[in-house]
């Protein structure tokens, strides 16, 4: 009699069925996903990472440089609370049902920095006058803000100050603008607006003086005066005697080198000698000035011999040369 066979395979089954459902557990916590988030964290970089508000376990190298937003300004804080981080592990790809929490409910996020003071950055301004101060003796160089500047705070780092006057001439600038550099990098820029003032003896008109008119040795003298809106006063009074103006003045004014002009020398008309020179060779002729001409000033010269025009530089009185 033919007896049915037994299979084992159902018995097997039954039997590998916990170790298979235990292996899959084992799976599942081995997939989870442990977020432990921090109380307080402290960041330098523009960037929060989220290796910077939590702790994972596994470590996993990837999620820890996932960017959580923009860190705060320096010496600020932001919060982030686990709801924002969930959804940026969310955004990565990370189911929530694998995720395991712990720690804080909100993380806080300070970013440290420097503050300048509003003492810090009067010393500055007056750094910046005293260095320009020492390229003019004599002049007395101050500069009075209308209101005084409010302290900021600035990352840690490698800090550099750049002043630069409103204008060229620092005697008639309005403001100062200092750019706060952090390594290298532009952190902050303000504009200190104010009174400049300089003082220093100068050369003034003692008497009007009309334009065009030579100046004399007593038309002028040297006094202490403001200068702040002269933009390129002179000191001595030697370098203005003999000059011609080219605008007149009042007495009291300053004489600003603007003003002045080499008078002429040569005028309209007049018989000068034309020199042509060229190594050891030397040519001499005469002729007439077609124009008023100042000392090293190019007029325009009629050759008597020739009867051209030529083009002369002015030498001396009575002399002009020519380039060949």
């Amino acid at each position: 009699m033919n007896l049915p066979r037994f299979s084992p395979r159902p018995a097997l089954l039954l039997l590998w069925c916990p170790i298979v459902l235990l292996l899959l557990l084992c799976a599942g916590e081995a997939l989870a996903l442990k977020v432990e988030v921090l109380a307080y964290a402290s960041v330098e970089e523009d960037e929060i990472l989220l290796r910077d508000a939590a702790r994972l376990s596994p470590a996993a190298e990837q999620l820890l440089q996932l960017r959580l937003g923009r860190s705060p300004s320096a010496g600020e804080v932001r919060e982030l609370n686990r709801s924002f981080i969930a959804r940026a592990l969310q955004r990565a790809g990370v189911a929530q049902n694998s995720i395991t929490w712990s720690g804080a409910e909100v993380v806080r996020i300070e970013r440290p920095g420097h503050q300048v003071t509003t003492a810090a950055i009067n010393a500055t301004i007056a750094d910046f006058i005293a260095q320009r101060q020492q390229r003019l003796p004599g002049v007395d160089i101050s500069f009075a803000p209308y209101q005084q500047p409010e302290p900021f705070v600035v990352p840690c780092g490698k800090l550099e100050v750049e002043v630069s006057p409103a204008a060229d001439n620092l005697f008639s600038s309005r403001s100062l603008t200092l750019i706060y550099r952090i390594d290298g990098r532009v952190v902050n820029s303000l504009t200190v607006r104010g009174k400049m003032e300089a003082k220093a003896e100068i050369v003034v008109a003692t008497t009007r003086i009309r334009r065009g008119n030579r100046i004399q040795p007593e038309d002028v003298e040297c006094v202490v005066v403001e200068i702040s809106d002269t933009s390129e006063p002179i000191f001595t009074c030697a370098e203005v005697v003999g000059m011609e103006l080219n605008r007149s003045v009042r007495a009291g004014d300053p004489i600003d080198r603007r003003f002045l002009q080499v008078p002429v020398v040569v005028e309209r008309g007049a018989f000068v000698r034309i020199l042509a020179e060229r190594g050891t060779m030397r040519l001499e002729a005469t002729g007439t000035a077609r124009e008023d001409g100042r000392l090293g000033q190019t007029i325009r010269v009629l050759n008597s011999s020739s009867l051209q025009e030529i083009r002369a530089e002015v030498v001396d009185r009575n002399t002009v040369k020519v380039r060949f």
